[in-house]
């Protein structure tokens, strides 16, 4: 009879033996190495994308493949071209992403051609299949990002008219619903959290001869100047007369304080009041110089002190606008004009145009706060980089 503990003591070694490769012999088994990668890589998008237009002027060019590059490939794999003149800048290789920067901003209204070649491989050596190119043509503006946004609630929602200021701490926002409206509301928002701070009704009076005098009709803009905030718009003076003119805003009594109406123009000429900025001694104002048909409107930018003015000058003008600057603010030593449709940065000595923005989502609110530019769209207050 067989001995059955014997049996399968021997059935387990002999499983083990084969299991191992058997006594010492060779192994015959596969060594487990993948594929080798022959397939070369391939772009799957670019930034700009082909054929696009307005694009930026400080915008990054880039290109995107199907996968992770070499950081070895040679810098004139890449290249930028303007009119078939390299544009010089440096390329950066980030995973699967190849970036071009330019040295400069490129040009304004310019067509541009970004090239790659077979430099470009990937991780095991495969070189692009054939070179590939794409072309752009830029606008006359940055590119700016958001970075903030803050959500006021229904509070403000309805409101068609929106200014902004700042008294360097917190931001004040300006709500009236229509020319009609019997009241306008100056809010006064933390920055940090986008808390309501303080709520103030300012009564605005009818277009009528039997309103109070300095009563407030409209408001354009808004702006701090010496510890209060001043704006750019319509009130009644003591002959029942509504004259465009900048003033201080009583919040508490909501008249219009030291007003100072804009200066007579040429016959057939209506002057409208528009942007408001403070360099904390002057104001500048923006002025549509409404002329009688056919005479075309011009837009200009005044700047002027309120302690010693008794009107507001047509001129001389410090900038000419191409449009209705319906949004001004001062900050970081520059004077930003709200501009339809994009906004400048604008020497206020000078008048001239540093850099021309592209327009912020909330359209033509415009506020310089702690190196960011402000605006609001509905209810919401977005604070964009430059």
């Amino acid at each position: 009879m067989v001995d059955r503990r014997r049996f399968f003591t021997c059935f387990l070694a002999v499983a083990l033996l084969f299991s191992c490769g058997g006594g010492g012999g060779s192994s015959s088994s596969s060594s487990g190495t993948l594929p080798q990668d022959t397939a070369p890589p391939y772009v799957l998008s670019t930034s700009p994308s082909n054929l696009a237009s307005g694009v930026p002027v400080n915008a990054l060019v880039s290109a995107t493949f199907s996968e992770n590059i070499t950081v070895s490939a040679p810098a004139s794999a890449f290249s930028l071209t303007q009119a078939g003149t390299a544009v010089p800048g440096t390329v950066a290789i980030t995973g699967a992403t190849v970036a071009f920067t330019p040295t400069a901003r490129l040009g304004i209204n310019l067509s541009y051609t970004a090239s790659l070649t077979t430099g470009v491989k990937d991780l095991a050596g495969n070189a692009l299949a054939s070179p590939f190119s794409w072309s752009f043509i830029t606008s006359d503006c940055n590119a700016i990002t958001l970075v903030r946004q803050l959500s006021l609630g229904t509070v403000v929602s309805g409101a068609m008219f929106k200014a902004l200021a700042t008294d360097g701490t917190s931001i004040y926002l300006w709500t009236m619903t229509d020319f009609s409206s019997t009241y306008g509301t100056v809010f006064k928002i933390d920055p940090a959290s986008g808390q309501i701070l303080s709520t103030a009704n300012v009564p605005l009076v009818p277009m009528a001869p039997t309103s109070p005098v300095n009563g407030i009709q409209f408001v354009a803009d808004i702006a701090w100047h010496n510890g209060a905030l001043w704006s750019t718009g319509t009130y009644i003076d003591a002959n029942g007369n509504f004259p465009q003119g900048v003033f201080r805003m009583n919040l508490v009594t909501g008249l219009a304080e030291a007003p100072i109406p804009v200066a007579a123009g040429l016959t057939g000429e209506i002057p409208i009041l528009q942007g408001l900025a403070s360099d904390g001694t002057n104001l500048y104002a923006a002025i549509d110089r409404n002329y009688a048909s056919p005479t075309p409107v011009s837009h200009v930018i005044v700047k002027f002190d309120p302690a010693t003015s008794t009107q507001v000058p047509l001129s001389p003008a410090l900038l000419t606008t191409t449009g209705q600057a319906t949004r001004l603010d001062l900050g970081g030593g520059y004077l930003w004009v709200f501009n339809n449709p994009n906004f400048q940065q604008v020497d206020p000595v000078s008048g001239s145009i540093v850099s021309n923005y592209c327009k912020t989502d909330g359209g033509g609110n415009i506020l310089y706060f702690k190196t960011n530019i402000w605006t609001i769209k509905d209810t919401v207050l977005l604070a964009y980089s430059l």
